[in-house]
């Protein structure tokens, strides 16, 4: 077939991808979360080490801190890409290999070595070109057009030392996954400068809602007036006491929802007719299609944007004015930034815009749940997630619906009313939670924290596992875990 013959063709440069060892004998837990530590720190370096050349100073209205989160990513450091390339790279092959486009065997050592590496050849190549395109568009001021290069190959260098930590974690070393590891240090960070950084902003503002609260309660007490202890309680991009009380309401509610599933009751056929219940999580698919909403969210307003200051610079034209229309503004807080206009496009497609309207309300929460609800049926669909996915999976493992005949057919059809009901619910929840938690301030946004709380759940499920595994290891052999 032709995909075997892709493979071949780029064998050689396969071969030439760095890789991580498969330890050769069981690591324990300690180890395990020794080399995760280290992996962590690792990341944190980078992501405080500052590409040379660029001006400290630069920024881009391209630059969307939403995406930043998401991906892992720290403006203007080593870390500028972040997980972004593995993360496109791993949704591509995981689409070519579902969709049968390439004839891979994932069951086989040979063609799932090979699958690996080619997922970090395209994770490599889709990094160039990020980073091309970010030096491209200017998202980064260089101190000189020859420093150019010299960026671009410290983006280069930074995605590839974040491709092998991801890979060390995978192979065994650490827990979880490096994807999974890095989002979650990206979100915390957040969370925490919201919550405690003593830094200042703008006209002298505290960034952390605790030494503004500090601080807004000793003014209060020196004025003699509730005016200080009034502007903390929502403040326009910088963390309010309504972001701290909506993230601490939010997380509660995500983890519960989280937790919740839709048990249906199922028998083993070779066993006998023997009775369980299988369970389908209430948020089905909830973070792939959050995440595939806010970057289709990023990458609208950048090509408005793109619009805008290609074609209509100077705000003349009428009708691109309703499409993109961006003006400079001064704010006490941030100085000059680029607001888009109300009466335009690309307003709506802001994440948190300085002059928040009711419409934008209104039409930011339906944008966010239609575009998650259909990234969740599209994902359902060609991941392997849909009914006749599940039901395929079930047969060939002996269960069946007790009173059914057990065909993947007739399970199918009893299944589907629960995949497609779970599919619109945790696309709407999702969708919802994320808009509402960033029109409420949340920190580290609505999307960040519904990424936290998942991958909190997955590594206290992991951390027991793995305890369970060191106690008994001969669970390990019984249920067919490597």
């Amino acid at each position: 077939m032709a995909s075997k013959r892709f493979i071949e063709l780029v064998e050689p440069l396969l071969t030439l991808m760095p890789t991580v060892p498969r330890p050769n004998r069981p690591v324990t837990l300690g180890s395990r979360l020794i080399w995760t530590f280290l992996a962590a720190t690792v990341y944190l370096l980078l992501s405080v080490t500052p590409l040379y050349g660029i001006v400290a100073s630069s920024s881009s209205p391209l630059f969307n801190p939403l995406v930043a989160i998401i991906f892992a990513s720290t403006n203007g450091t080593l870390a500028q890409l972040g997980i972004g390339p593995i993360i496109i790279a791993g949704i591509i092959m995981e689409l070519v290999a579902f969709s049968e486009l390439m004839d891979v065997d994932l069951n086989d050592p040979q063609d799932q070595a090979r699958f690996t590496a080619l997922t970090k050849l395209v994770a490599v190549v889709i990094a160039m070109f990020e980073g091309a395109f970010i030096m491209s568009t200017h998202q980064l001021t260089v101190a000189n057009a020859g420093l150019a290069f010299v960026v671009w190959l410290q983006m280069l260098f930074g995605a590839v030392i974040v491709i092998l930590l991801d890979d060390l974690i995978s192979k065994g070393w650490g827990i979880g996954s490096g994807i999974s590891l890095f989002i979650l240090i990206s979100i915390i960070r957040s969370i925490f400068q919201s919550t405690f950084m003593p830094v200042t902003v703008g006209a002298g503002e505290l960034l952390g809602i605790v030494p503004a609260l500090v601080a807004a309660i000793y003014n209060a007490a020196v004025s003699h007036t509730l005016v200080p202890l009034l502007s903390i309680i929502y403040r326009f991009n910088l963390p309010g006491l309504v972001g701290l009380i909506s993230t601490i309401v939010l997380g509660g509610f995500i983890a519960y929802v989280e937790l919740m599933e839709v048990r249906i009751p199922l028998s083993f056929v070779q066993y006998g007719g023997y009775k369980m219940s299988y369970p389908f999580k209430v948020m089905y698919v909830s973070v792939l299609p959050i995440i595939f909403t806010a970057y289709t969210v990023a990458l609208i307003y950048n090509g408005l944007y793109f619009v805008w200051a290609t074609y209509n610079p100077h705000n003349a034209n009428a009708l691109l004015n309703s499409i993109a229309c961006i003006r400079v503004i001064t704010t006490a807080k941030f100085g000059t930034v680029n607001e888009p206009c109300p009466t335009s496009l690309i307003y709506y497609f802001t994440v948190i815009p300085y002059n928040m309207t009711p419409q934008y309300v209104v039409v930011h929460i339906l944008m966010y749940v239609a575009l998650s609800v259909v990234f969740a049926y599209l994902w359902v669909n060609l991941a392997g997630l849909s009914a006749e996915d599940q039901a395929r999976t079930m047969v060939s493992s002996g269960l069946s619906i007790p009173g059914f005949r057990a065909s993947a057919r007739s399970l199918a059809i009893h299944l589907k009313r629960y995949v497609n009901s779970l599919t619109f619910t945790s696309g709407l929840l999702a969708g919802f939670i994320a808009a509402l938690g960033d029109i409420l301030g949340v920190y580290g946004t609505g999307i960040g924290l519904i990424l936290m709380v998942e991958i909190i759940i997955q590594y206290y499920t992991i951390a027991m596992q793995e305890q369970l595994f060191e106690a008994y290891p001969g669970l390990k052999r019984i249920l067919g875990v490597e």
